[in-house]
């Protein structure tokens, strides 16, 4: 599903800088839009997990907050302080009040109750709108930048994957094993390249400085007999590291759907985590059937996941949940790649 308003919030979106000598111990949690926080990072000052129990666990549901094991919290603990960073610039302190049973596509779900208020949404949709990230620690607030696909920047970084975008098309097709593309691959090469999201950071570090970009694309065709006027797509997405005097580093991956998009993923970025002078992507992952909540490392070389965890979805089998998403489905081959 793409939160298209979340994404356009994303200019006044954060990063985290930790400061000091001290390591800290530190939480991250998503925190809808309903006012309900879901925990899922723990950092201990040398290694992040994910303590908070996940999506169907089949753990007893916690009555009140001094009920919550204290282990569900990480390393910050239950009686850390936790603060919004919302994706409208400000901040504010969090009140938990009480656990709460909670629904996220299929699967069912712990969350914390707490004072926010994000106004309306769809209680229709199988999930919730994101209002931003928290954190249970001390933080500094850095922003972090989309940059707008009209601008140069972007026609020079479509320019700069159109390479790795067609060898990534070209293996995302050679997947398929009862289905051939009905483009051949010089073909394809005739359709346009389209930015759709673009976000980027500055790193400065002792290691150097670079850009850390991650980036979403499209290559459009148009629609065959018995596409029902969806035409296929090939959806590209991933990190792109730019420094002075080094050849970007381009990791990316397609997968070849349809325009309806019902197998494709979209990032959100929450911001970063600057821990010991190394920088940290905090954001969700979500298509039409589950959102993943992730940290990754960026260095000058490679931007490396160290956390993933489930927010919840539904099986592959299983229809798209929502309203108006898909059109039947694809055959699943054919929304297979990347």
């Amino acid at each position: 599903m793409k939160l298209a308003a979340s994404v356009l919030a994303l200019a006044l979106a954060a990063a985290v800088a930790i400061s000091g000598d001290a390591r800290p111990a530190l939480g991250l949690g998503v925190l809808r839009r309903d006012g309900v926080l879901i925990p899922f990072a723990s950092y201990n000052g040398r290694a992040w997990s994910a303590d908070w129990p996940g999506p169907n666990s089949n753990v007893v549901f916690p009555i009140s907050l001094a009920d919550i094991p204290r282990r569900w919290w990480g390393a910050a603990g239950p009686s850390a302080s936790w603060t919004a960073w919302l994706t409208d610039g400000t901040t504010r302190p969090l009140a938990l009040q009480r656990p709460e049973h909670l629904r996220v596509f299929c699967a069912t779900g712990l969350g914390v109750r707490t004072d926010y208020d994000g106004g309306a949404f769809d209680p229709r949709e199988p999930t919730i709108p994101k209002a931003g990230l928290a954190i249970a620690g001390d933080a500094k607030l850095l922003p972090v930048t989309p940059i707008s696909l009209l601008a140069q920047d972007a026609k020079r970084m479509v320019a700069a994957i159109t390479d790795d975008f067609n060898k990534e098309e070209k293996l995302a097709a050679s997947h398929f094993t009862s289905w051939m593309h009905p483009f051949d691959e010089e073909s394809r090469k005739g359709y346009p390249i389209e930015l759709e999201a673009f976000y980027r950071a500055r790193e400065k570090t002792p290691s150097g400085e670079w850009f850390t970009s991650y980036v979403e694309a499209v290559r459009r065709f148009p629609a065959q007999a018995g596409d029902h006027d969806c035409g296929l797509i090939t959806f590209v997405r991933g990190w792109v590291i730019e420094r002075d005097g080094h050849k970007p580093v381009i990791d990316v991956g397609a997968r070849i759907t349809y325009c309806d998009r019902a197998d494709v993923s979209f990032m959100l970025p929450f911001g970063r985590l600057l821990i010991d002078a190394e920088p940290y992507w905090v954001y969700q992952i979500s298509s039409w059937r589950d959102e993943i909540y992730g940290v990754s490392r960026s260095r000058p070389e490679e931007v490396r996941p160290v956390l993933a965890v489930a927010g919840g979805g539904c099986p592959k089998n299983a229809p798209a949940p929502g309203r108006g998403r898909g059109r039947g489905g694809p055959d699943a081959e054919r929304g297979a790649g990347g």
